[in-house]
């Protein structure tokens, strides 16, 4: 169903993707909105490792909602603050992507 990773020395373990889940709490969820547009939202998040869920900030009316309501898969991605790499531009940086159905 899902693409296997094309990096895969970068691929992060399951302990590793549960620490990020854990020790972060802002993350960005995509959807899909009006007509069908990508629509991605920064968001404050709680994992919850006894129950193994996400629990996500927000109202319970509005554009978010509604896109969920109409496409439940999402896709959901949270980082780490990384660490600068002397004399490169980029940062070293560890993410859980998590792609899910939502209930509201």
């Amino acid at each position: 169903m899902f693409r296997p990773l094309r990096r895969i020395k970068q691929q992060l373990s399951l302990e590793e993707c549960i620490s990020v889940l854990k020790n972060e709490v802002r993350g960005v969820l995509a959807v899909l909105g009006d007509e069908d547009y990508p629509y991605g939202v920064p968001i404050n998040f709680y994992y919850s490792q006894e129950n193994n869920k996400i629990y996500f900030h927000g109202s319970r009316e509005g554009h978010k909602i509604d896109a969920i309501k109409n496409h439940d898969k999402v896709s959901f991605c949270v980082y780490d603050k990384g660490t600068q790499i002397e004399g490169k531009l980029g940062l070293d940086y560890k993410s859980a992507i998590v792609l899910a159905g939502l209930k509201c």
